[in-house]
């Protein structure tokens, strides 16, 4: 009986309706943390915080993320330095990363960074951001 419940949970994460994991950086802990909650409970994305970018880092190396939502102007690391260690923190798994700042110039460096899938300006469109997150959840 347990064997069954094991496949069957397998069976179930490896569905398209799994929820994609979305790392969300910023040092701003409440601006993190609420981003998460509000992400939560409007998409299928499991959203997780990192409080700047050791910590993002950090818990690309431990788990890969599909998507990375990335304050572009962290204290510790620009955002764009930033990105390219999460790139080499999760070896071969490219997460689409989402660019996010309060500063124009910055959302506009990054929009030309191949890495970055998109940069929004804070506060953020939400309906861009969940349209955006919608198109990355694809297939499985």
């Amino acid at each position: 009986m347990r064997v069954a419940r094991l496949l069957c949970l397998r069976m179930k994460l490896n569905t398209p309706q799994s929820p994609r994991r979305l790392l969300v950086v910023d040092t701003d802990h409440d601006l993190a943390d609420s981003m998460c909650a509000w992400i939560g409970l409007t998409t299928q994305w499991t959203a997780i915080p990192a409080y700047g970018a050791e910590q993002a880092v950090a818990k690309a190396r431990e788990a890969p993320f599909d998507c990375v939502l990335l304050d572009i102007a962290l204290a510790s690391a620009e955002g764009i330095d930033t990105a390219a260690m999460l790139d080499e923190a999760n070896e071969g798994s490219h997460p689409a990363i989402l660019g996010f700042t309060g500063d124009a110039d910055l959302r506009d460096a990054a929009s030309t960074d191949k890495r970055f899938v998109a940069s929004l300006l804070k506060p953020a469109d939400s309906e861009r951001l969940l349209g955006l997150l919608a198109t990355l959840i694809g297939p499985g």
